[in-house]
């Protein structure tokens, strides 16, 4: 039986005074996943960053902002990462991605 996924577009910035570990964070994030979810980077910057992501469907995770919030605590509580995360469900173009951040 196969699981239902998730998949959504993440866009990341630094917490104000985090700019100097961003590139890190994100590296970390591609290379090790959070909380069940993997990621592909779509466009990486300075002080932002788009990857495609998937998870495993959650019936608790069915909303843009649920997924952040979900995301943005088990960085935090589990990597001690803290980013600003706003997620969009759904596969989107780059484009799109960068003009909605």
């Amino acid at each position: 039986m196969t699981q239902n996924k998730i998949v959504f577009t993440m866009t990341a910035s630094p917490h104000k005074g985090g700019e100097q570990v961003f590139l890190n964070s994100i590296e970390l994030v591609v290379e090790n996943g959070v909380g069940g979810a993997s990621f592909i980077p779509l466009e990486v910057g300075g002080t932002q960053a788009v990857l495609q992501g998937e998870i495993i469907a959650d019936r608790r995770l069915v909303t843009d902002r649920a997924l952040a919030e979900y995301l943005e605590d088990t960085l935090a509580s589990k990597e001690s990462i803290h980013l600003d995360l706003s997620v969009v469900l759904g596969e989107r173009s780059l484009g799109e991605c960068l003009r909605a951040a």
